[in-house]
């Protein structure tokens, strides 16, 4: 053979070889990418499902801040002052200046009831001690001859004494007269009624020409510029209520308004019927209070300094007992706690989480120990 057909003959097996390995070569590369697109498929799934377990929440941090523990209380708003002003003296009503509603002040008159009998009164007082006077006089000048004439022995002892003596009741009934034209004056006074304080008329018993006797119902005014505002508690609290201590006060009728004010005194009212302790304040009028509407009362009865509060929703109910979720990076750690007051949507942690630990709020109820979290901005 030449040689030119026997190189033709090994260019012919060698392209032959080659053709034969490239399916192969294709074969091995294609695998290698399907091994490549699984593992990063593989990867992808798994980051999407780690992301989707993480539970979103929303942290805060635990404060320390001074906890006021207080007491509630529904409770009446009354007049401190309210008296029924009665007749002091008998007698017909010639004018009356007040009603129901009006606002009086301190001693302006209410009734004027009719003086003539009581001016005869005073004018008869007058004369009795004009009368009684000039008796005097002329005793006196009695009593001096008698004692001359003694002292010359023209008249007896015994004349002289009687004398005296009766000079002595003149004096007497002189001062009793006097009395009594002070007593009839002060009579004539009392003919016209005036308040004895700065308030409303809330009651008017009395119209022009009644006649009314000693203790007779006139009217009855309410002071409203000072309150007594009356607070029940239950005698279970007697221990940790007294005087002085702290009060909020909020009514209906100002209710965007509150008053601080002290405990002024304590009523003991227990009974079988009421088992209660009246805690009494007495406050201005801040304006608008009126007696016998209603009133809220908070009575501070201790002060916790530097306690550890936390929202109330990141406090939850577990197997384990009362917890909440410290954050540590994105894991979620469960601490049984012991709680102590609410205040406000906070709750007092008295033991079991330090002051500055970051826990769960907004979602907490859906976490369990070791939980993955996702933190989100509230």
């Amino acid at each position: 053979m030449s040689n030119t057909a026997r190189t033709t003959k090994d260019d012919s097996a060698s392209r032959g070889r080659s053709a034969s390995r490239r399916p192969r070569v294709a074969l091995a590369a294609a695998a290698a990418a399907g091994i490549l697109l699984a593992g990063t498929t593989a990867a992808v799934q798994a980051a999407s499902g780690s992301a989707s377990t993480a539970t979103p929440i929303t942290v805060t941090t635990a404060e320390r801040r001074d906890l006021e523990i207080r007491e509630s209380s529904v409770g009446q708003i009354e007049a401190d002052t309210a008296p029924t002003i009665a007749a002091e003296i008998p007698g017909r009503v010639i004018a009356v200046y007040a009603d129901i509603g009006g606002k009086v002040a301190r001693d302006a008159p209410l009734v004027n009831i009719e003086p003539t009998d009581y001016h005869l009164a005073e004018a008869a007082a007058r004369t009795d001690i004009e009368r009684l006077q000039a008796l005097i006089q002329a005793q006196r000048l009695q009593v001096a001859r008698l004692r001359s004439l003694v002292e010359k022995q023209s008249s007896s002892q015994s004349v002289l004494d009687n004398a005296e003596a009766r000079l002595g009741a003149l004096r007497a009934q002189i001062a009793a007269a006097r009395v009594g034209l002070q007593q009839a004056r002060h009579n004539l006074e009392r003919t016209e009624i005036r308040s004895p304080i700065a308030g409303r008329v809330d009651e008017r018993y009395v119209s022009v020409g009644d006649y009314v006797k000693v203790g007779a119902p006139l009217f009855r005014i309410t002071q409203v510029e000072r309150l007594r505002v009356r607070l029940p508690f239950p005698e279970s609290l007697g221990a940790k209520l007294k005087r002085g201590l702290p009060v909020r006060l909020v009514s209906p009728l100002r209710p965007a308004l509150t008053v601080t004010a002290a405990v002024t005194e304590l009523r003991p009212i227990i009974t079988l019927a009421n088992r209660a302790i009246d805690v009494i304040v007495i406050v201005r009028n801040p304006g608008g209070w009126e007696p016998g509407a209603s009133v809220t009362g908070e009575v501070r009865v201790a002060r916790r300094p530097a306690a550890v509060m936390v929202p109330e929703i990141s406090v939850v109910r577990r197997p384990a007992g009362t917890v909440v979720y410290v954050i540590d990076g994105t894991v979620a750690h469960q601490r049984v706690v012991t709680t102590g007051v609410r205040d406000r949507g906070e709750v007092e942690i008295r033991s079991g989480l330090a002051a500055g630990a970051t826990i769960a709020v907004d979602g907490a109820g859906f976490l369990s120990d070791g939980a993955p979290v996702a933190v989100h901005k509230r």
